[in-house]
């Protein structure tokens, strides 16, 4: 919020408007002490900072929404005479998520290229492995069944140990993203006709909610599908007696949000902050690979995911993707639209700068 001399509004920014809930128009023009009250811990910093002229270096308060918040103020000033002040308000939650995000970004980045060494020296081995016991295989004419049962056994686990290298390596290889621009709604109808058998079959009945109005997106379909599909089994999975998973989608400002609810066992706290880790898993025989690949699908389309839990009562998972207008012959009308492929690399920075997009922190 930009302030003249008098303590007077000049300029509010739409985050600004978004996070006090208030319009711009009703803050323009008006002084500090008209916007803030000392009802809240945020307005009395505020007001006693316009008062006695003293700027604040990013203190931590919490708001009258009981957002914990992180202000600033400055006082601007032309030639040693005051001109005006900049009161700068930020969402400590939303600082920490996008910190924990770049975070598990860099991590995926770093672990991606130690995994690609690794699993390339791993394969070499396993295949000679492999090799060699067939050769043992086929010189043993006549092998009594004990023998045979200890063959067996070594041959299913290397075969197994090859799986999981191979998950390992799919999973941190760049992939070609084949980008189109179409609805979201009719995606989600897609991927809520792929998960109906499973949902049927455990007893969960899907809620759909997706509006009326086209919500465009520009994705590449197969990832993304992928990606829904993984949290809707998640949701599924959660609810071992049957329950209600309710899919909506919104359009946000410049994103569209798709809400996915279970009635779930929720997620406990200790738990929460590993969950979009690769191999993570709290269910017998998961392989703790699907929320990875969902998180990271979202990255490729600088998108984002987060969710919210209360144990025993279930889990809201929301995933955001930019907004992108639905052009006429496009999928989300009566035509298909590609548009070219891109490598999406581990770094979102890297698939950023190959996006023109600007980087995310």
């Amino acid at each position: 919020m930009l302030f003249t001399s008098d303590s007077r509004v000049v300029l509010v920014s739409a985050s600004v408007e978004r996070f006090l809930g208030r319009p711009r128009r009703e803050f323009l023009g008006r002084t500090v002490k008209e916007i803030f009250t000392r009802d809240s811990a945020l307005g009395a910093l505020v007001l006693d900072g316009f008062q006695l002229r003293n700027p604040i270096a990013q203190s931590e308060v919490e708001s009258s929404n009981t957002k914990r918040v992180q202000v600033s103020l400055d006082f601007i000033q032309e030639k040693g005479s005051p001109i005006g002040a900049l009161l700068t308000l930020r969402d400590k939650e939303s600082v920490r998520r996008i910190k924990d995000e770049f975070e598990i970004s860099r991590q995926m980045s770093l672990s991606g290229r130690t995994t690609r060494g690794v699993a390339h020296e791993v394969k070499n081995p396993i295949n000679a492995i492999v090799l060699h016991l067939q050769l043992l295989q086929s010189k043993l004419q006549q092998i009594d069944p004990d023998t045979r049962r200890h063959i067996d056994i070594i041959g299913n686990e290397i075969h197994r140990l090859d799986r999981v290298v191979q998950i390992l390596v799919d999973f941190t290889r760049p992939r070609d993203l084949h980008l189109e621009e179409l609805d979201l709604r009719r995606l989600l109808e897609d991927v809520i006709m792929l998960a109906t058998p499973d949902t049927e079959q455990h007893g969960v009945t899907v809620k759909r909610s997706l509006g009326t109005e086209p919500l465009g997106v520009k994705v590449d379909p197969d990832r993304m599908k992928e990606a829904f599909l993984n949290v809707i089994i998640n949701g599924m999975q959660a609810m071992p007696n049957g329950g209600t998973l309710s899919i909506s989608a919104r359009r946000d400002e410049e994103s569209v949000v798709t809400e996915i609810r279970d009635q779930g066992i929720g997620i406990p706290h200790d738990l929460q902050e590993k969950i979009f880790e690769l191999y993570f898993t709290t269910r017998k025989g998961g392989s703790g690979i699907g929320l990875a690949q969902t998180y990271q699908a979202l990255q490729w389309h600088y998108g984002s995911i987060d969710f919210e839990t209360v144990e025993g009562q279930g889990t809201i998972f929301r995933l955001r993707l930019p907004v992108a207008e639905i052009r006429a012959g496009s999928n989300g009308g009566s035509g298909r639209a590609v548009a070219p492929s891109v490598t999406a690399p581990n770094s979102s920075v890297g698939r950023n700068r190959i996006l023109g997009l600007p980087d995310r922190v």
